[in-house]
């Protein structure tokens, strides 16, 4: 197995190419400082064949790592996943922010050699505007955006109906040709696939795809922001982890995420890192009216009967602690240690709760009921009914009775999370993305307004918004306030102190119990350096500034 990936990895590279020579250049190439090795080629591997990319619509992570070489957006991603300047160099808004002008550079150029300009980037938003809105991304931008206009070649004023700071993160989407594709309809647009037609604006240009076997990139040699010092990156088909784990550490695959199991032991060679996937594991109280966890002291009692570090190891090791959904590694992330275990605390919030614990019992109680609850948990994950139990177990001493009920998530779960939610706690996990399908960080933003804002509560029988996420009916009129004015600033280190505020509430008061998410290991050859200094792998974003990573001889 082994030895058909190096010989499938070898055939990509070398048909129709020399893998030891520099790509014909489009023209005269800016030399980079001969200090610095130039040539070779990053091989990265991809678990899947990619036979189709979809400018607004990557379905993995390799894709969008793909599309983030070959093209540009208004914006881009730094390593902490916040927005900065890419083709629009600065931007500004009105008084009210419903008026966003982006001033865009005049120096970046199509990989035909076509200049690229505000008309390309009005045309691209409109034509995501225009396709079906079946990513949260793209219902965004068609919510939201009423006009789009380019008044010049580097002046684009996007009109919007509501302030957003959230479309900053949006615009990194990929900027498509006009000139290529202004002909295309909203059927041909939603169906396609850039592979056919791949001339972008990035540091690198398509070269060729083999089908079950690699994808090449060559340098574009004339990339405005630095000319690469790798010839080629190549993504290369390796589905089997094991297969790819052992090429990773004999040299052949330059860089890999691997399962956690495979990440291990890479050898001296190797530098690994790891980044918190974009989802996490929660426990979900129902805090409406005349629920047991209405009361904020019980649901802080519960917290606290917790010794989260033990519970993160009974999920596994591959399992990260986390304090909010702003996970680890991303521009708004909380710091400090998990809360403590702390018994006495607990037993005397419930005390103050009126929860008692009558003489001979083990059990609580307060005007009749007891402290007694079903804790709903998934039946097809064995790790999450275990961690179930240790919650269970844990709560146990300061007089809660949890009855893990494992159940079938879209036949009782899912049926608890709408009217007339009838639950009362809950072992959950989210998953984010804003491009559909699994945990993503395309695209990424903080805004966690419809996970906890109170307009995010079902309103009874007549309102008809579908996919609410408040579920558990958290109402905090601080957080309300903090939370619109962070999306509604275009300033990020002005939001980023919002979001320390509304993660202090959420830390308090408890609507949910974080208690873990799961990490994506990260594997790069040591020989592949930057000019940058370190090149960091604990963030999703590890392959930013590629164009400044070589190959030490």
């Amino acid at each position: 197995m082994k030895r058909l990936l190096t010989l499938g990895l070898l055939a990509v590279l070398l048909t129709a190419c020399s893998l030891g020579s520099t790509p014909a250049p489009t023209s005269e190439p800016t030399t980079p400082p001969i200090q610095i090795p130039q040539g070779g080629t990053l091989t990265i591997r991809t678990a899947q064949d990619i036979s189709a990319l979809h400018p607004w619509k990557p379905t993995t992570h390799v894709e969008a790592q793909m599309l983030g070489l070959l093209y540009r957006g208004l914006t881009k991603l730094d390593q902490d996943l916040a927005p900065q300047p890419d083709v629009a160099s600065s931007w500004q808004s009105d008084s009210i922010g419903q008026t966003l002008t982006m001033t865009l550079r005049s120096d970046i150029r199509w990989h035909d050699d076509t200049p690229l300009t505000a008309a390309d980037a009005a045309w691209t938003i409109s034509a995501m505007q225009s396709i079906s809105p079946t990513t949260p991304l793209l219902a965004d931008i068609q919510g939201l955006v009423s006009n789009v206009t380019a008044p010049d070649a580097t002046t684009l004023v996007l009109s919007l109906r509501e302030p957003y700071a959230p479309l900053l993160s949006a615009l990194s989407m990929p900027i498509l040709p006009k000139h290529l594709f202004g002909q295309l309809s909203p059927v041909e647009l939603d169906q396609l696939n850039l592979l056919t037609q791949p001339v972008g604006s990035g540091p690198f240009i398509f070269e060729e795809r083999t089908a079950g076997s690699a994808i090449s990139l060559i340098r574009n040699n004339q990339a405005v922001d630095g000319v690469p010092y790798l010839d080629r990156v190549a993504f290369v088909v390796a589905p089997d982890a094991q297969v790819a784990r052992e090429a990773v550490r004999d040299g052949d695959l330059l860089a890999a995420e691997l399962p956690w199991e495979q990440s291990q032991g890479l050898g001296s060679a190797v530098n690994a890192g790891h980044y918190a996937e974009n989802g996490f594991y929660y426990l979900a109280f129902n805090m409406r009216e005349g629920r047991i966890f209405n009361d904020m002291r019980v649901r802080q009692a519960l917290a606290l009967s917790l010794d989260l570090n033990t519970i993160v190891e009974t999920a596994g090791p591959a399992a990260q602690g986390i304090l909010s959904d702003h996970l680890p590694g991303t521009w708004v992330a909380p710091t400090g240690e998990l809360p403590s275990r702390n018994l006495d605390k607990a037993r005397e919030l419930l005390d103050q709760a009126g929860w008692v614990l009558p003489e001979g019992a083990t059990i609580r109680a307060s005007n009749g009921i007891t402290l007694s609850m079903t804790l709903y948990v998934r039946g097809d994950d064995q790790r999450r009914i275990e961690v179930a139990e240790r919650i269970a177990a844990a709560a146990s001493p300061i007089g809660f009775n949890l009855v893990v009920t494992p159940a079938d998530f879209e036949s009782v779960i899912r049926s608890k999370l709408v009217t007339p939610f009838d639950f009362d706690l809950a072992l959950m996990s989210w998953g984010n993305s804003r491009v559909g399908g699994a945990p993503s960080y395309t695209a990424y933003d903080p805004d966690n307004f419809s996970l906890f804002h109170s307009s995010q509560i079902y309103q009874g029988v007549a309102d008809g918004r579908p996919g609410l996420r408040n579920y558990g009916g958290f109402r905090n009129a601080n957080f309300d306030n903090l939370s619109t004015a962070a999306r509604a600033i275009y300033d990020t280190e002005r939001r980023r102190e919002l979001y320390q505020q509304t993660n202090a509430i959420i830390q308090s008061e408890y609507p949910y119990v974080f208690l873990w998410a799961d990490r994506m290991p990260v594997a790069l050859a040591k020989n592949v350096r930057s000019t940058q200094g370190e090149i960091r792998l604990n963030t999703a974003n590890w392959l930013y500034n590629v164009q400044h990573w070589y190959l030490e001889q």
